[in-house]
Order: C-alpha cells, then sequence, then structure tokens
C-alpha cells in the first residue's frame, strides 16, 4: 500500500489516465518510490549476506556450532533473493517499465482489517470491485465513494490505484421509482448477500433508486404555466382522493385532510388555503404550508423545491 499525498484520485489526471496512461506527475513519483524499494532491498541484501558470511566461517568451539551453518546458509538464501529482487525489479518496478494502465469497473465495496501489536495498533482498509481487493490509505479510502459504480485506474502489477471515477447510475427497472416496493424489498435482501459483489450491486442500486426519486422530486418542483394548471381554484380542484404508489392524500369539503399510510394506518387533520394561495395542513404529525397546484389528473405538493406528485384516485 502506498500512501496518499495530496488528492489520492486527481480529475486532472483521468483523461490521460483513461487511455491507459501514466502522466508524467504520476510517473516520476511512483519511480521513486520504486527506486526508493529497491534501496531498501539492497541495504537488506547486503546486511543478510554480511550476517551468512559471519555464520558460515570457521570459529572455535561453540555450544550452538551445528546450528550456525544452517543459519549462515538461511541468511545467504534470503540475501540472494532479496539482491535478484533488487535488481530485476519489484512489482512497481515492473509497472513502472511497462507505463500501462488497467481499468476495473464495478459496483464499490470497502472494509478494514484492524490489527493489534504489543504497542501499535493499526487498520488496513480495502476498496473491493468487481471481485477484487485493493489496499489503501486511511485518506483514498475516505475520499472514495460508499456506493455506486466505479472505474478504478490501477497498475497492474502492483495493483497500485491510480485513480477512481464515479461512474453513472445503472438503468433502474420499470417502476423502480413510481412503485419501488418490490424493487427495495428485492435490493435489501440481496444486500444481505454473502457474495460482496452481489451486496455491492445491490447497495449501488438502492443508491440509484435514491437519487432517481430526488430527482423527480427537484423537477417535479417546479410549477407548470399557469394555463397548464387546473382552471378552478385550489381549494375547489384539491378536492378527492390523490394517491402516490402505496400512500394516499384525501382532501374534504368540511376541510378535513386523511392521510393513509403504508399498510393502512390512518391520519386525520385538517387543511386550507391560505390567502397567499399555499396549502395550510395541521394535525398530520406537523403544521405544514407549501406550494400545491393541480395539473390534469395530478396534484404536486411542493416544499423546499421538491415536489411529490399524487395521481387521483380513481372513484367507484
Amino acid at each position: 500500500m502506498i500512501p496518499s499525498t495530496g488528492d489520492p484520485f486527481p480529475a486532472a489526471d483521468l483523461e490521460t489516465n483513461r487511455s491507459g496512461r501514466l502522466t508524467d506527475a504520476q510517473r516520476t513519483k511512483y519511480r521513486g518510490l520504486a527506486r526508493a524499494g529497491r534501496k531498501d532491498e539492497f541495504i537488506a541484501a547486503v546486511f543478510c549476506g554480511a550476517m551468512g558470511v559471519l555464520l558460515l566461517a570457521p570459529v572455535g568451539p561453540s555450544p550452538n556450532v551445528w546450528a550456525r551453518p544452517l543459519a549462515g546458509v538461511v541468511f545467504v538464501v534470503v540475501a540472494v533473493l532479496l539482491f535478484r529482487t533488487a535488481t530485476r525489479g519489484d512489482s512497481l518496478t515492473q509497472d513502472m517499465r511497462s507505463g500501462r494502465v488497467e481499468m476495473v469497473e464495478g459496483a464499490i465495496g470497502k472494509h478494514h482489517v484492524e490489527h493489534e501489536g504489543s504497542h501499535t495498533r493499526w487498520t488496513d482498509y480495502y476498496l473491493d470491485v468487481a471481485g477484487q481487493s485493493f489496499e489503501v490509505d486511511s485518506t483514498a479510502n475516505l475520499a472514495a465513494p460508499d456506493v455506486g459504480y466505479v472505474r478504478l485506474y490501477v497498475l497492474p502489477r502492483s495493483h497500485v490505484i491510480l485513480n477512481l471515477e464515479r461512474m453513472p447510475d445503472r438503468p433502474l427497472p420499470a417502476g423502480a421509482t413510481t412503485s419501488p416496493t418490490e424493487t427495495i424489498a428485492a435490493a435489501i435482501t440481496s444486500v444481505r448477500s454473502p457474495d460482496p459483489v452481489q451486496a455491492a450491486e445491490a447497495r449501488a442500486e438502492l443508491d440509484a433508486i435514491k437519487n432517481a426519486m430526488e430527482a423527480e422530486r427537484t423537477r417535479a418542483g417546479t410549477p407548470p404555466p399557469a394555463d397548464q394548471r387546473d382552471p378552478r381554484p385550489l381549494a375547489e380542484a384539491i378536492l378527492g382522493t390523490w394517491q402516490t404508489g402505496p400512500m394516499s392524500l384525501s382532501f374534504l369539503p368540511d376541510g378535513t385532510m386523511v392521510a393513509t399510510m403504508p399498510r393502512g394506518r390512518q391520519e386525520r387533520g385538517r387543511w386550507s388555503i391560505g390567502a397567499d394561495g399555499r396549502l395550510n395542513a395541521s394535525g398530520t404529525g406537523r403544521d405544514t404550508a407549501t406550494d400545491a397546484w393541480v395539473a390534469g389528473d395530478a396534484l404536486t405538493i411542493s416544499e423546499n423545491g421538491q415536489g411529490m406528485v399524487y395521481r387521483r384516485a380513481a372513484t367507484n
């Protein structure tokens, strides 16, 4: 794992990374880290080699004389392996020589592993995408989204993450926002799946439903032109029962309002239209004054720029 310096996912580098190449800044940074790693390996190889020579050298009588040659051979073997790694290059060095950048795309997940030593504690962080885990530091872990689809730009051998790009939400099933109950229930079941890929995709779908519903409420919160609205006064046009999904609102001529919640629970309150033309409601949990309008068979109630659309219920 290589610590982040500055922005762990620089947007300025995305265009070059998308073409499968390193930027000059990335090349300079990781070449320096690779050289530092090889230097440490050379030092370790020299140390192990020296220890091996000392242990293999003939000495006088010693209570552990039988163990010295074995330990010497072990040190020499380790020295040779370290020297070969330092001269041939580790995975990061090989990645720098090839200069190739790979892309991994899928729903993101995260996990961490906590460790405890005799005097210290530390945590290893991982981003999980498309069935692969990539170790990152705490800065990159916080910068990466918790849910959704992403594209990682990684070095193929060392698995170093160079960049991360948030991808658009996947298309939702028909009716996922207008009647989301079944879609949400299925996604929640999949979130509990032991398969991390399926669980990450289910979390991404739930997030996409939330984003789509918020976008629809924002669009609905914009009033239509006056000539597209019901020409009657709102106090008259609003009368009747209106539905959205499993919820309905009924506005009665005597000023009574009945809100029917999922599973049939009802709350009663009062409604009126103020002098400012806004819909006033009370007694159903909180008092509100909201913008409202009727256009065709749709009643829109808008609060803070977010609109909820109800359709007129069919009469028997």
